[in-house]
């Protein structure tokens, strides 16, 4: 799968690479979202409903502007798929409480085009390991490629299961209880290193690490899909 020689420096992974994502929250989704504007094969594990971790406080007063609960690509993304549902209609109304963000941004995004079928709720990641990966040249050495991902999970049913991904990246926040079956940091794992979707500061700075993740695994520093284009 994973068919890139590494080198020290080379932790790239060409679309349509096979990313995993575990965390269904708005980074998770977002997360999600970018990797298939980018072509890349996007899976997301939620070990509970969309938007399980802000459930406790979907009471809850938004701490940002209702029109930046999405990223513009979120919004796009939302209101494509509500006008080709909905012709003639009027545009969404932006939430003004976490409930109405979970359930009018979040759910909508998870269920747009690009996401949809992507995204396995109730599975939880108990760990992940590596395992080398499978060569179609026999004459190649497996110990100059990176070796897979296998997420163990289980799924609503109780039963587990594998997923074999090239990349995986979390986006819990700061609750992970996953097991870790190599040394860390380890090439194609990243983290959102735990951001809080409930501040304004938070929010923006899991989309940041969103955009660095991606312009990593891309090879491109100047890669910014959120930023506005030149006219």
């Amino acid at each position: 799968m994973n068919n890139t020689p590494q080198t020290d420096m080379d932790t790239t992974l060409d679309p349509p690479g096979t990313v995993a994502i575990v965390g269904a929250g708005t980074h998770g989704l977002e997360a999600g979202l970018y990797g298939r504007f980018l072509g890349y094969n996007v899976i997301i594990l939620e070990r509970g409903p969309i938007g399980n971790n802000m459930r406790d406080e979907s009471d809850a007063d938004l701490v940002v502007l209702p029109d930046q609960c999405l990223s513009p690509l979120a919004l796009s993304a939302v209101a494509t798929q509500h006008t080709a549902e909905n012709p003639g209609s009027s545009p969404r109304v932006h939430p003004t409480t976490v409930s109405a963000w979970i359930e009018e941004g979040l759910i909508p995004l998870s269920e747009s085009d690009l996401l949809r079928g992507r995204i396995k709720t109730d599975h939880l990641v108990t760990r992940i390991n590596t395992v080398p990966i499978e060569l179609e040249n026999e004459s190649e050495d497996a110990s100059d490629y990176p070796p897979d991902f296998q997420l163990h999970f289980i799924d609503s049913d109780g039963a587990e299961g594998t997923l074999r991904v090239e990349a995986v990246l979390i986006a819990t926040g700061s609750q992970c209880d996953i097991e870790f079956m190599f040394p860390m940091p380890c090439s194609y794992l990243h983290r959102i290193e735990s951001t809080s979707p409930h501040d304004a500061a938070g929010l923006f700075g899991g989309r940041r690490q969103i955009v660095d993740i991606y312009s990593q695994l891309a090879g491109r520093e100047d890669l910014d899909l959120y930023r506005p284009p030149r006219v």
